[in-house]
């Protein structure tokens, strides 16, 4: 765990100052989070505070590019500005495991990008459904008057024209139902969409996580095999060495060799 001051060394304004200039620029930007319980909320274990708000920092995964994965200690502050990171609790990943992860990635975004664009047509075409319905309420408005008009010029033929008037104006109302129904099938429809693009978001979320942490342990174990086999060699050259086998100029090249490695 990095060692962090405690709130006697950063009581001070001047002090908070300093320490903001002398920050790099990296560090101000926030980069997106994911929620994991073994690392999150407030910093307890020192009073370690954020520049600009002065208030206790949180811990944070990150969950962004190459550093998704990465745990770091940033700004706790929700609303205005946030002070970004104070400081990355782990070292970057392995150039191997970034270059993965920016594969991963740019898979996520240009699947979503998809989705996006299904979504805007999808809402493009609900919109013109709703610019008909609208309209065809003008209709009706405009259908009103005229038999309101008609009613008060022909007295005479009122009962008939009524009749045909009404079944018009229905076939108007049942026309209008219909759409209206049709557009609320559609918004619940796009709803449901949306809920399951969300549970597969977070799908992808954590197998990128899993998959992060495995790969991490593949690393390692393959860094644990190499040191076994060095040590193995140096034992052996050494061994050869005292039993004044082979030419010691070449064995003692060989021994630099495997301590430069």
């Amino acid at each position: 765990m990095p060692s962090w001051p405690n709130s006697n060394e950063t009581s001070d304004d001047d002090e908070y100052m300093s320490e903001f200039s002398g920050l790099q620029m990296e560090y101000f930007q926030t980069p997106d989070t994911v929620i994991d319980p073994s690392f999150c909320g407030l910093v307890t274990e020192s009073d370690r505070r954020c520049i600009l708000h002065r208030q206790r920092a949180g811990k944070f995964v990150a969950f962004e590019g190459t550093d998704t994965g990465r745990r770091f200690i940033g700004c706790a502050t929700e609303d205005g500005v946030n002070c970004g990171v104070l400081e990355w609790v782990d070292a970057p990943w392995p150039i191997i495991l970034q270059r993965c992860l920016t594969k991963l990635w740019d898979m996520y975004h240009e699947e979503n990008l998809g989705r996006v664009q299904d979504k805007e047509a999808h809402e493009i075409e609900v919109e013109k459904l709703k610019k008909e319905l609208d309209s065809l309420g003008n209709q009706y408005s405009q259908l009103v008057d005229d038999v309101s008009k008609l009613f008060d010029y022909q007295d005479g033929q009122r009962s008939h024209d009524m009749g045909l008037t009404s079944q018009a104006i229905n076939e108007l109302k049942e026309k209008k139902h219909q759409l209206a129904e049709q557009a609320k099938i559609e918004v619940e429809m796009e709803k449901l969409k949306l809920k399951k693009e969300q549970r597969c978001t977070l799908q992808s979320q954590a197998d990128i996580i899993q998959n992060t942490r495995k790969a991490m342990k593949e690393i390692q174990v393959e860094r644990d095999l190499l040191k076994e086999e060095k040590n193995k060699l140096e034992h052996i050259i050494a061994d050869l060495l005292k039993a004044g086998h082979g030419c010691k100029e070449k064995l003692d090249k060989i021994k630099e060799v495997v301590m430069e490695e």
